[in-house]
């Protein structure tokens, strides 16, 4: 990879049909948007069929899509942040470093327009996706969900400071250059915590894009799961240097 590269990883768990369906479009939207852009599925413990099937389509797909790599995997599921991390070890010459989850939630128009703002940016900064209608923009969530995103947002702006309305959209890009100057932690659901309780400490500017969103049946984000990210914004306000003053 040269200098102008983008790495995009994608955290895949027991996800593997959804995945081959977004694939393709996506891997079309950033051979016509993106610079030098790569895709690299990481399976994260699905079952050894699944993972084989996958594999499979993925090498099929490859042989239309030349920004898309050979799938990885490993047997023990260790989490979103492991997969995403797992991922970006594999390209430690990329400029950017981007993940996007794997159930299409986020249309791969999104993902490419977002990953050309970052290339095209003037200054190294954290950019995220978040689901906020506005003018152009159409999001469509689960009203369960909605509430539970809700309450947990809120609560991150109290007790970590963070003043964002949606902290955990699965769409991030970082500099390479932020990314290998710390330590990371988190291994789960919190690792976009992590990344915005760090940026904040190094300064580095978050741009906070809306985007259209539309959530799809199968989330892995059970109640044990939103549960597991309270309890790690608690530890991440105790353990990360800087924490912000609050409740």
């Amino acid at each position: 990879m040269n200098k102008a590269d983008t790495l995009l990883v994608i955290p895949s768990y027991r996800d593997g049909k959804r995945l081959v369906e977004f694939l393709p479009l996506l891997c079309a939207a950033l051979a016509k948007n993106v610079s030098n852009g790569r895709v690299q599925v990481v399976v994260d413990g699905s079952p050894p069929s699944e993972q084989r099937w996958l594999a499979a389509q993925i090498d099929a797909l490859r042989r239309d899509h030349a920004v898309l790599l050979p799938m990885q995997g490993y047997a023990n599921n260790q989490g979103k942040g492991h997969a995403i991390r797992a991922g970006w070890a594999t390209a430690p010459q990329a400029s950017w470093l981007a993940f996007v989850d794997a159930d299409g939630a986020t249309p791969a128009t999104e993902v490419a327009a977002l990953i050309a703002r970052a290339q095209a940016a003037q200054q190294p900064a954290l950019f995220m996706g978040v689901r906020t209608a506005v003018t152009n923009k159409s999001v469509t969530r689960f009203w369960h969900r909605r509430i539970g995103s809700r309450i947990f947002n809120r609560w991150v702006q109290l007790w970590l400071g963070l003043k964002f309305t949606d902290t955990q959209c699965g769409l991030k890009i970082i500099p390479r250059a932020f990314y290998a100057s710390n330590m990371w932690r988190e291994a789960g659901f919190a690792f976009d915590l992590e990344l915005l309780l760090r940026a904040r400490a190094a300064g580095l500017p978050v741009i906070a894009q809306p985007i259209s969103w539309c959530e799809r049946p199968g989330s892995s984000l059970s109640p044990a799961a939103m549960l597991g990210l309270f309890s790690a914004a608690y530890r991440l306000r105790r353990n990360l240097p800087h924490p912000p003053t609050g409740p």
